[in-house]
């Protein structure tokens, strides 16, 4: 069999990136994303165009034999970027691609500290178009495709690639899995596998599942699939990070309000307040961008796919946590403000009853005089 092993690592860099600095920047060497055939796709739909570098391609040995890899990368305008790195395999049997899930070479260097290498560099190379880039890079959300060139071995050409994976259901479960022993699974493990299993003609399939993917078609024909799996595994990313994210901002803005609650912390109060009201928009701002970058997703095979990618990688949890968190950040902002405000409110009524006061002593002292 024929085919590829396809690696997807996301970073996330900082809040927002400005793509057409960097690519000024880059001199040519990047491009704007452009994806093929969108099957039945509007013809004008619009799509969400990041940033491409492509790299050369590198050879290096392996335990299993030489290996030849390309990789490229896409920064998005959201502050992430996107590492794939590409390898031609060729393989007896499905299980033989098991050998690729955790690649290491003979130089003691590992696949997982190259792509690091490269994110660091570019990252320390894009930091001035950069908007709040984090302190350090954190560890890459990994994502594995294993792409088969049809016509596989073993199946007819005129057979369903739906009617192939019911005879080989065993050994991809087992390889999606990382189980070097099909055998093993139970029936139940195995259909929980396939669950989220895509076919749009009779000789293309998708099987979508954790970490890793299975993908039998034409490379033409699987090029917009992986970026549909490329920006699923980038949102998990992000939204995992902004998770994050939000639980220091939370922390740190209890922390802030147990302070400014004295009755004359005013300057510290309205700190706080300035503090809150920059994250919340730098925060909303992001969450907003992270859903645009799915715009090209319609009511096809496509969105099919991705669907399948949102409900394995429990994207829709991890939303519904952020879109919490900063709902608890809006509401403490809102307690502050309305904090802030009745108090104002309160010294100028106690301004007004003094000069009341005041007012009446001098009415009260020249009438008795």
């Amino acid at each position: 069999m024929r085919g590829e092993v396809i690696y997807f690592y996301a970073y996330d860099i900082a809040y927002e990136a400005n793509l057409a600095e960097i690519e000024k920047k880059m001199l040519g060497a990047a491009e704007r994303v452009q994806l093929g055939r969108l099957r039945d796709a509007p013809r004008e739909f619009p799509v969400y165009r990041p940033l491409s570098i492509q790299m050369e391609e590198t050879r290096l040995a392996t335990a299993s034999g030489p290996v030849t890899f390309t990789t490229s990368i896409k920064l998005f305008a959201l502050g992430a970027i996107s590492v794939k790195v590409r390898m031609p395999v060729t393989c007896e049997g499905i299980m033989d691609l098991l050998a690729f899930r955790n690649l290491r070479f003979t130089d003691g260097t590992t696949l997982d500290g190259r792509v690091q290498e490269i994110a660091q560099r570019l990252f320390e190379n894009w930091k001035p178009q950069l908007d709040t880039p984090v302190a350090a890079l954190e560890e890459a959300e990994v994502y594995t495709v294993f792409c088969l060139s049809t016509p596989v071995a073993g199946a007819d050409a005129s057979e369903p690639m739906e009617r192939w994976l019911q005879r080989n259901e065993r050994e991809v479960a087992a390889l999606l899995g990382g189980e070097a022993d099909a055998s093993r699974l139970s029936g139940q493990e195995v259909q929980e596998t396939l669950k989220y299993r895509y076919s749009y003609y009779q000789n293309d399939l998708a099987v979508v599942d954790w970490d890793t993917a299975l993908l039998v078609d034409t490379p033409e024909g699987y090029h917009d699939t992986l970026y549909v799996l490329e920006v699923a595994n980038l949102q998990l990313e992000e939204l995992k990070v902004y998770d994050a994210k939000l639980d220091q901002v939370l922390d740190k803005a209890y922390d802030d309000v147990e302070v400014v609650a004295r009755p004359l912390a005013f300057r510290a109060r309205q700190r706080v307040l300035d503090e809150l009201r920059e994250i919340k928009m730098d925060l909303a701002k992001v969450a907003d961008e992270l859903s645009n970058i799915t715009k090209f997703f319609g009511d096809w095979h496509l969105a099919r796919i991705y669907m399948g990618c949102a409900a394995r990688f429990h994207l829709s949890e991890w939303e519904g946590n952020v879109s919490q968190k900063l709902r608890a950040l809006d509401g403490l902002y809102t307690m502050l403000q309305q904090d802030s405000t009745n108090r104002v409110m309160l010294m100028l009524e106690a301004g007004i009853v003094a000069l009341f006061v005041i007012d009446l002593i001098i009415i009260v002292v020249l009438g008795v005089k």
